[in-house]
């Protein structure tokens, strides 16, 4: 069955269109998540669209904080989060789930690590579009430093690919990485400023601001999204910067042990 899949996405994608081949396995991967229900993909935008009323209803007036509008800034932070723990624990599992494709069809092995990462950025996006449709609606509109955002999103990307690298080849070789990433993603969870203040935990402990790589884009992003602020520019490059490095040791990494750890499946 898999060899017939593949062979019938070899003959489907011209060789010649990378960018198609990619965007045609994100677009699969993220329909087969919603094919079994009766919805479909609608519920994409119904899930993200709950979950928004549910921390502005608890979070702004049953349990009100001292930050302003704390149901949005609590979701503005998760769905950063929960991009980079889709992406890394779909890409941690890319060689062993996408064997069919990088055995049977010849094309550049990187292109399910890209395929996989926009699965999750299809998603991300539903979820960012129906938080600024809302804050619109709120009386909270976005001001023009909203075109600092997808800065961010590149950030994140590029940090979850690297980190999807260098993970699904250790994946090959140690099954429990699967378990041991699920506790990082369990600290990371809490290490960053999601429910809390920025100041709760950096103030205390400044380096976490540096050693943690997701709490720089989370901070900016939300400043410009919902406080209409300028971001940090010494914290955006320190991110990137972050982000190019565990990139470059990811691509390192799948180039030197990709054709070992295929052996190993």
């Amino acid at each position: 069955m898999a060899l017939g899949l593949a062979a019938r996405i070899y003959t489907i994608l011209p060789e010649s269109n990378r960018i198609e081949r990619i965007w045609l396995l994100a677009k699969t991967d993220f329909k087969v998540r919603y094919s079994a229900s009766a919805l479909g993909t609608i519920w994409a935008f119904v899930y993200p669209l709950i979950r928004i009323l549910i921390y502005y209803i608890v979070f702004s007036y049953v349990f009100a904080k001292e930050i302003p509008n704390y149901g949005f800034y609590i979701f503005s932070g998760i769905i950063i989060w929960m991009y980079f723990m889709e992406a890394t624990k779909n890409g941690l599992k890319v060689i062993k789930a996408k064997q069919y494709l990088l055995e049977n069809i010849r094309f550049n092995k990187l292109d399910v690590f890209y395929s996989s990462i926009l699965t999750s950025l299809i998603g991300f996006i539903v979820n960012i579009s129906v938080l600024i449709c809302l804050l619109i609606i709120m009386g909270l509109p976005p001001t023009w430093r909203l075109i600092y955002y997808p800065l961010f999103i590149l950030n994140l990307m590029i940090l979850s690919l690297g980190v999807s690298l260098i993970l699904s080849t250790i994946h090959v070789y140690l099954k429990d990485i699967s378990q041991l990433w699920e506790l990082v993603l369990l600290l990371m969870f809490w290490i960053n400023p999601i429910f809390f203040a920025k100041q709760k935990i950096f103030n205390m402990f400044p380096a976490l601001l540096y050693a943690n790589p997701l709490a720089g884009i989370i901070i900016n992003s939300r400043d410009v999204l919902i406080y209409g602020k300028e971001p940090d520019w010494l914290l955006v490059g320190y991110n990137f910067f972050y982000a190019s490095i565990i990139l470059a040791v990811g691509l390192w990494s799948f180039n030197k042990f990709f054709h070992k750890a295929i052996e190993k499946l």
